[in-house]
């Protein structure tokens, strides 16, 4: 009588250490703007001048929405090593572009939050900006009425400290113009953890 064999298949396993990375935490930020006009182009003539003028015109500008963490702190552009020539710059930033003889500007309002009416825990920073054809007073003054807005309608049951200010404006003599105003990132927290993950094999 034949016999019956029976084949089993073992599997092994193993585990390997992985590492992940979570997105990028904004760290120090510094304050700028500038303005700059040109007969002969808007993109690539008043507001890359502009860009120069705020002394970031050596850099690829990202744009971000409105918020800061808590983590984050101000310096001086004067204070910090600026990155390489071409690279990445994150900002926060207000544009306004217009014509000859026009006068525009363009306005950055930031503030922290706190969750205690005593100013001591810090939740993070809301950041708003405006553009347009506003004279300096008139664009602070609604910079003061989008930012109470939207504190109140998102995140009123925090309470808002003092109201920063980064305003620019231009009386346009050539072709094209443009006012701008930003916050711009410069490093960043990167979180790692590692996490073990079992794979199985024969």
């Amino acid at each position: 009588m034949p016999r019956e064999y029976v084949h089993i298949q073992f599997q092994r396993t193993r585990t390997l250490m992985s590492n992940f990375f979570g997105n990028l935490i904004p760290h120090t930020f510094f304050v700028t703007k500038g303005s700059g006009d040109s007969d002969l182009e808007m993109h690539a003539g008043s507001y890359h001048m502009a860009l120069f003028d705020a002394g970031i015109s050596d850099y690829n500008i990202m744009s971000y929405s409105s918020v800061i963490p808590a983590t984050a702190h101000l310096t001086s552009i004067d204070e910090i090593d600026l990155p390489p020539f071409g690279s990445e710059l994150k900002t926060i930033m207000a544009v306004a572009h217009g014509q000859q003889d026009e006068f525009v500007s363009a306005g950055v309002v930031y503030a922290w939050m706190y969750e205690d009416e005593d100013f001591n825990k810090k939740v993070g920073g809301l950041v708003c900006e405006v553009s347009g054809r506003y004279r300096i007073e008139e664009l602070e003054g609604r910079l003061i009425r989008v930012i109470n807005d939207l504190h109140q309608r998102t995140y009123g049951k925090y309470f808002l400290g003092e109201l920063n200010f980064i305003t620019e404006g231009i009386t346009i003599t050539k072709r094209y113009g443009t006012a701008l105003a930003a916050l711009c990132f410069v490093d960043f927290v990167h979180p790692q953890s590692t996490i073990a993950v079992t794979s199985a094999s024969e």
